[in-house]
């Protein structure tokens, strides 16, 4: 019987995933031609673009900026970054906009067609425009709650020397790619004539499964044909091997918690995925492994859906509410608001 209902677990997921793929090929073919603009409102903030640069893309049904997108914004502006905010809430309620004008270079309100590369073409686009000469573009996106931590270090272990591309993890899930929610290019990449064709051909696709499918999975191919070299600061395989030494490590005497045996059994999970060569998601799979290492995010999808199922990710509590407590109360407020069926 568990034989049976693994193989038909296995067939749901296929069978999902095929679907979403003729629904991304569709969609992505439906939207051919179409790579305009889709920014309906350009608003001047009061804040400075400069050296570095971040185009940070919002969604809120609403055109609420919330607090716990407010905290990442002021994190990036500590960090150095002038502010290109683009929305595809195609609205901004009166208190947000205030707040972003105060805080923001440039506030752009946009139809929500092309998900989030869409909104990344479009503020690339108006970074482009102001003329500014800038060191370091960084793309970024409200699918995390955090920072947890500083985000000067991230920063400094960025070395455009080695990589012309960077982001915080990568994953090899149906090919090898840089997770889009956190990537930043550098001199070399911006000067990249391949840098520039991948974004001018961007499509208003209206299926988020054809902007990950032909976007997210392809932007990396895209700049490594273009000669630029990519990395991930939390690489994958690096991620695993900690696992593996931490499972290797002598067990300390005494009693063990409750705790201690949830994590070994999810390392395990994971460690046999890597075994048989199953490619894992890491800021789902692999989560505690990178609070644990320092990583300053965590997914609201992950808290929201749990969509792998982990048996440890109960411990979310203890982990962020140590890490960081005002983050901890802001992440709460927000799933008190957002969460249906089940409990964080």
């Amino acid at each position: 019987m568990i034989a049976l209902m693994t193989w038909l677990r296995r067939g749901a997921t296929l069978t999902t995933g095929l679907w979403r793929i003729i629904l991304a090929r569709f969609f992505y073919h439906l939207a051919a031609g179409d790579q305009g603009s889709q920014v309906t409102e350009r608003r001047p903030g009061l804040a400075a673009l400069g050296k570095r640069c971040c185009v940070f893309v919002h969604f809120d049904d609403r055109g609420i900026v919330k607090q716990h997108t407010r905290c990442y914004l002021l994190a990036l502006r500590r960090s150095g970054f002038g502010i290109v905010f683009v929305t595809n809430a195609a609205t901004l309620e009166a208190d947000s906009a205030q707040w972003l004008a105060e805080h923001c270079a440039l506030i752009l309100i946009r139809r929500n067609r092309g998900y989030d590369f869409g909104a990344y073409r479009d503020g690339i686009a108006a970074f482009f425009q102001a003329q500014i000469k800038a060191d370091l573009l960084l793309l970024a996106n409200d699918s995390v709650y955090g920072p947890l931590v500083g985000l000067g270090d991230i920063f400094d272990r960025m070395d455009f020397g080695k990589a012309d591309v960077w982001s915080l993890t990568d994953s090899w899930q149906h090919r090898y790619h840089l997770q889009s929610f956190f990537v930043a290019f550098g001199p070399a990449a911006l000067a990249s004539a391949g840098f520039a064709e991948f974004w001018q051909r961007v499509r208003n696709v209206r299926s988020k499964w054809a902007a990950i499918h032909f976007y997210e999975l392809w932007m990396t191919h895209r700049m490594q044909s273009a000669g630029l070299r990519c990395a991930a600061i939390w690489d994958y395989f690096a991620l695993l091997g900690t696992l593996q030494e931490a499972q290797n490590a002598p067990q300390p005497d005494g009693p063990v918690t409750i705790e201690q045996s949830v994590r070994r059994l999810a390392n395990e999970r994971a460690l046999a995925c890597w075994r048989r060569r199953i490619a894992l998601n890491p800021t789902s799979d692999l989560w505690l492994a990178l609070l644990q290492d320092g990583f300053p995010f965590i997914k609201r999808e992950l808290l929201r859906l749990n969509p792998g199922r982990l048996l440890d990710l109960h411990m979310w509590h203890s982990v962020v509410s140590r890490r960081s407590p005002q983050m901890y109360r802001l992440i709460m407020d927000d799933l008190k608001m957002s969460m249906r069926k089940q409990a964080p």
